[in-house]
Order: structure tokens, then C-alpha cells, then sequence
């Protein structure tokens, strides 16, 4: 486990705060792994805290050369190409692609969200 990860977490908080006895459930991400514990984030920007039995990490699947095929074959490709060249596709891990356009598509292609799809 380290810092970065992407993972699902259930369990029911016991602190002396205002989330004791909740119970936390979902995804998210983890900010800081130490003595057994974790500490990261929910989707939502809920905090949290826990123990590494209580998170489970969620694998990365690589999606960007199925993306890259499908977003060719749009009606909008050849102007973007045309607009920004060889730089289209700039990929950076752990940031995405670095042209909004595709990072917003990438973002909807992985949440099967055809909706940002343009029909001519």
C-alpha cells in the first residue's frame, strides 16, 4: 500500500470525534500510509481513517490506447489535431492527459458517458 493508491474501504469509525460510530464506505484515495494505518479521502472529500485490513486497493486498469482509438474516430479529432499537432495525446502518469479536451473525454470514455460525443 502507499500514498496515491486508489482503494474501497467499509468500516465503523471509533474516535472520539464526531465520526465515531459511523460508518465509512466507498472509494477513495490514500493520503498517508503509516504504523498500520491508513489515511486518505473518499470521492466525496469525506476524511478518513483506518486500518490497512479495512482497505481494499483497487487495481489501475490502463484504458488510454482503446481511449486513444476511440476519440480518432470522432468528427472532432482532425481539428484538434490540426490545433494542437503532436501534443494531442500527451499522457503524464498520475496527472492524465494534459489537453482538457481529452482528459474530459478520457474521464467520460471511463465512465461509459457517450454523451460528450458529437454527432455531425
Amino acid at each position: 500500500m502507499k500514498v496515491g493508491d486508489r482503494v474501497k474501504i467499509d468500516f465503523i469509525g471509533e474516535s472520539a470525534t464526531i465520526y465515531s460510530g459511523k460508518r465509512f464506505t466507498g472509494y477513495g484515495v490514500l493520503d498517508r500510509v503509516e504504523d498500520g494505518r491508513v489515511f486518505g479521502r473518499l470521492d466525496d472529500g469525506t476524511p478518513f481513517s483506518c486500518f490497512t485490513a479495512d482497505v481494499e486497493i483497487i487495481p489501475l486498469v490502463d484504458r488510454t490506447e482503446e481511449f486513444e482509438a476511440f476519440f480518432t474516430a470522432q468528427p472532432f479529432f482532425k481539428n484538434l489535431r490540426f490545433i494542437h499537432g503532436d501534443k494531442l495525446f500527451d499522457f503524464d502518469k498520475g496527472i492524465g492527459y494534459r489537453n482538457l479536451t481529452v482528459q474530459v473525454g478520457y474521464v467520460c470514455f471511463c465512465k461509459g458517458d457517450g454523451e460528450f460525443v458529437l454527432n455531425d
